[in-house]
């Protein structure tokens, strides 16, 4: 992985960051030499990464809190924010894309999609932001997917949320630019995490293969790897974009 030797030190914080995508960038960020904290409602995989990593030798912290409780989030950030205050980058990664029938979405199960999909990433953004101001800039990256760009069905509370994150993502960079914060979005396709090996039959994995321009599978790392280049500096006037990681699908 390329290194960028500007993240050392600075301080992260990651929703979702105990499995999956989340937790390759915690990683990711962490082996740079960055302070890494993050939020996830499984402690017990975030305890694990957390002592794993500080095993390392690396700065992390670690608040359990299901972003859904919008309260409970911003209490625990404050919490993470001691002595790590501002945050100099955000990555708004947490997201679930459960199944479900078209016809069985009742408003309840509607707004709980919203809920842990979109609305977290408006509220955190709002708890970090003025750090990142004060310290004279930063970086958001929003995690988007391509499920909504292809329609796919089976999902659709979760596309429709995840749709609304480029549009969250290009206001907001209008929003924070003059501030000097950087907002992007990073849409993965098909990511090899532990959830969706177990879940992906011989029969999906073929058709997938097959539609990818590029041959072999995305892994958390690939979808990392391109958090870490919006957080850098070497993105400095990259803002206000969707980048793509889904070995040309799309």
């Amino acid at each position: 992985m390329a290194v960028y030797p500007e993240l050392s030190g600075r301080t992260v914080l990651v929703t979702g960051g105990a499995d999956g995508i989340g937790r390759a960038t915690v990683e990711a960020f962490a082996a740079q030499g960055a302070r890494v904290a993050f939020i996830d409602r499984d402690s017990e995989r975030g305890e694990d990464l957390t002592m794993r990593l500080r095993g390392k030798g690396r700065d992390v912290a670690f608040a359990p809190c299901d972003l859904r409780d919008i309260e409970a989030t911003r209490s625990a950030i404050v919490d993470l924010a001691a002595g790590w205050w501002p945050f100099a980058v955000l990555v708004n990664n947490a997201g679930h894309d459960e199944r479900h029938a078209f016809a069985d979405v009742s408003p309840d199960y509607w707004d709980d999609r919203f809920a842990t999909n979109l609305r977290h990433m408006m509220f955190v953004a709002q708890a970090v932001v003025p750090g990142m101001i004060a310290r004279g800039g930063g970086t958001v990256v929003n995690l988007g997917s391509t499920s909504w760009m292809q329609g796919a069905s089976g999902l659709i509370a979760y596309t429709t949320a995840k749709s609304a994150v480029i549009g969250f993502t290009r206001s907001l960079a209008r929003e924070l630019g003059p501030s000097g914060i950087r907002v992007n979005c990073v849409t993965p396709g098909w990511v090899m995490t532990e959830r969706q090996r177990k879940e992906a039959t011989p029969e999906r994995l073929a058709r997938t293969q097959e539609r990818q321009c590029l041959r072999g599978e995305i892994l958390p790392e690939d979808v990392a790897a391109m958090i870490l280049f919006l957080a850098s500096d070497a993105a400095r006037m990259c803002t206000g974009q969707n980048y793509l990681v889904d070995a040309g699908v799309v």
